[in-house]
């Protein structure tokens, strides 16, 4: 029995909460349950009370906030609730960095930051610095008084003081602009200057796409362009006015709608209203394309900030022009006064070469014009080649050919027709058209009378009107303008109203300027080329209207005077009546010819006839003319027997 007590007082030491099987409850049970109790009756005890309270303060507030509606009893103080405002949102230096998928990176930072509550993607930003870098490592830098950075689209609007610099020389000074940072594209439409490493430029509107190296730039366009200098590029005004446009190491201004530059391609392309100007010269044209080599903005070092943003954007050693081309309905003028119209023109200025291309019309003066297909400037040489139908005029003046040279150190000019020119297989003819300067052809005859005093008077059929302008058709016209003379070659046929002259080369003096470039002082000449003289050698051989010939070794005509005189072995010939002599004077005023012999120191009394061209004719004496006569020629001629008059006894 002891043992079972002992067991029990066991159990129940060790397990206070265990009841037995049979339901009875043992003594360390009891003892929980009675707090349990407790703690029931204590929230019993609290509801009693608590729950009618809550009920009657429930009550009275209600009764109170009525009676305050109600304008009834004491005013409540009204509970301060605190406002989000932008001051409490303001971060200062805050930092804002990506990456782009081509492996370039951005970073913007500014003083101050503050949060748009509307736009919650929006930041505004003050006094900005930024830095965009591409996959090449070229970095651009700029800075802002101000800006608006969207973090979702990772586009920065930047107002007031803008600055963008790059490596290499860019510089952009704008008043607002936009900047795509992935993109790495700065757009403006707001008045903006840059200044490249070829130049200046300043528009309305521009954009500028740094990963593709293009640039663009609207309304009101104006470029002032700095080439780079070469050993070749001179500072002599003769060899730079060689060019009419172009010149090597000269700046460029150029005024346009619309500047596309693509610095992959090196090509800068104007369009709308393009007006270019060079050392006094201007073209304009409604597109011009300009190509160079270099870059408008270098690649730089890197991560040298320092110097891409001191770096002297106006020094052009990294820019060097190469070719101009300007197209459609090209204008150029020069200072001088000189024009030049064309349907495209290209100045190579690496080459020194400038060509003009399509209905090409080149004006000096009032009175002085040339026309062709095409003409070719080249400035070491200081040539300008003319080709095509070629047709100058100066004044009533003509000359026509297929090529005009013009050399303008030497003031020296040449007209030919040459064989593959004009898709001709053969060589052509040059022609051209004097006309008698008016003041000049009423000029008082002069007295002969002495001079024909020894010899045989014709009749008036060498008579030509003075004021007839001369005809001239030859293979090549050579001009010497320093000279003041122009010589044709190669089968020369001059004619003058009725009578003809021909030889293998005429030489015809005249007084102005037959060229068409300005003189070496740098000025055009204003003066016509005017005749004075005319001076034929080889062959020569004068045919009056009625068939009447003569024939000599020279003929000198005067045209002021209109007085031909023929020299050497001289033949008259009409029909088959022939007159020999050394010297035939013919007044074309009246028509009237006169034949003599004058001895020489190599005459020695005796002539050789050169009727037949060689020289080879009969040998006469060289003291008094000689003629044979048939009479029956003479009642067939027009010319009266009377006409044919010896004043000298035989």
């Amino acid at each position: 029995m002891a043992s079972m007590a002992a067991a029990e007082t066991s159990s129940v030491a060790h397990g206070r909460s265990r009841a037995s099987g049979s339901r009875i409850v043992i003594a360390g049970d009891r003892t929980q349950s009675r707090t349990a109790a407790h703690r029931h009756s204590r929230r019993v005890r609290f509801l009693k009370i608590g729950l009618p309270l809550t009920a009657i303060a429930t009550v009275a507030l209600a009764t109170l906030n009525i009676l305050e509606n109600m304008g009834v009893g004491p005013t409540l103080p009204p509970i301060e609730v605190p406002k989000i405002i932008a001051d409490n949102l303001k971060m200062h230096n805050p930092h804002y960095q990506g990456f782009n998928s081509d492996g370039g990176h951005y970073w913007v930072k500014a003083e101050t930051a503050q949060q748009d509550l509307k736009t919650m993607t929006a930041v505004h930003l003050d006094r900005i610095t930024g830095e965009l870098t591409d996959a090449k490592k070229q970095k651009t830098y700029l800075t802002a008084a101000r800006g608006i950075f969207d973090n979702k689209s990772n586009i920065l609007e930047l107002f007031d003081a803008i600055n963008v610099t790059g490596d290499g020389g860019l510089n952009a000074k704008l008043t607002r602009a936009t900047i795509q940072t992935k993109e790495n594209i700065i757009t403006s439409n707001e008045p903006s200057t840059i200044v490249m490493g070829a130049g200046q430029i300043t528009s309305n509107q521009l954009k500028i796409r740094q990963k593709m190296k293009e640039y663009t730039f609207l309304d009101n366009v104006r470029t002032h362009m700095q080439p780079k200098k070469t050993a070749a590029s001179a500072d002599n005004q003769q060899d730079q006015n060689a060019l009419p446009f172009g010149k090597p190491g000269q700046p460029v201004d150029v005024a346009s709608n619309r500047l596309d530059i693509d610095d992959i391609k090196k090509t800068a392309t104007y369009t709308g209203g393009v007006v270019a100007s060079q050392a006094g010269a201007t073209m304009t044209a409604p597109e011009m394309v300009v190509s160079y080599q270099g870059s408008v903005a270098p690649a730089g070092k890197g991560d040298d900030k320092t110097k891409a943003q001191t770096a002297n954007a106006s020094d052009p050693s990294g820019t060097q022009v190469k070719l101009i081309v300007a197209k459609d309905s090209v204008v150029l003028k020069q200072p001088n006064g000189q024009t030049a119209t064309s349907d495209q023109a290209t100045f190579d200025t690496l080459a020194h070469t400038a060509v003009l291309e399509g209905n090409v019309v080149l004006t000096q003066g009032n009175d002085r014009r040339a026309v062709g297909d095409r003409v070719d400037y080249d400035e070491t040489a200081q040539t300008m080649t003319l080709t095509g139908p070629v047709v100058v005029t100066q004044g009533a003046n003509v000359l026509k050919g297929r090529r005009l040279i013009y050399n303008r150190g030497t003031q020296k000019m040449q007209l030919s027709s040459p064989a593959n020119l004009m898709g001709s297989s053969s060589a052509g003819r040059i022609t051209a058209h004097f006309v008698k300067d008016p003041a000049k052809a009423s000029a008082a005859k002069s007295d002969n009378d002495n001079e024909n005093s020894d010899g045989i008077a014709f009749g008036a059929a060498f008579k030509a009107d003075p004021n007839s302008p001369y005809d001239v058709v030859a293979d090549r016209l050579d001009v010497d303008d320093n000279a003041k003379k122009a010589i044709f070659v190669g089968n020369v046929s001059a004619v003058q109203g009725t009578m003809t002259m021909r030889s293998q080369e005429l030489t015809a003096f005249y007084t102005g300027s037959a060229g068409m470039g300005d003189s070496n002082d740098g000025k055009a000449s204003s003066t016509a080329a005017s005749l004075t003289h005319l001076t034929a050698r080889k062959k020569v051989v004068v045919t009056a209207k009625d068939g009447q010939t003569a024939t000599g070794d020279w003929a000198e005509v005067d045209v002021k005077k209109n007085l031909t005189t023929m020299g050497g072995a001289v033949v008259l010939t009409q029909g088959k009546n022939i007159v020999h002599g050394t010297k035939l004077v013919i007044d074309m005023t009246t028509g009237e010819a006169t034949i003599k012999t004058e001895p020489t120191a190599t005459s020695s009394g005796a002539m050789v006839s050169s009727s037949d061209g060689q020289g080879g004719g009969p040998v006469f004496k060289a003291d008094r003319p000689s003629a044979v006569f048939y009479p029956g020629q003479l009642r067939k001629s027009k010319i009266q027997a009377d006409g044919w008059q010896v004043r000298t006894s035989p």
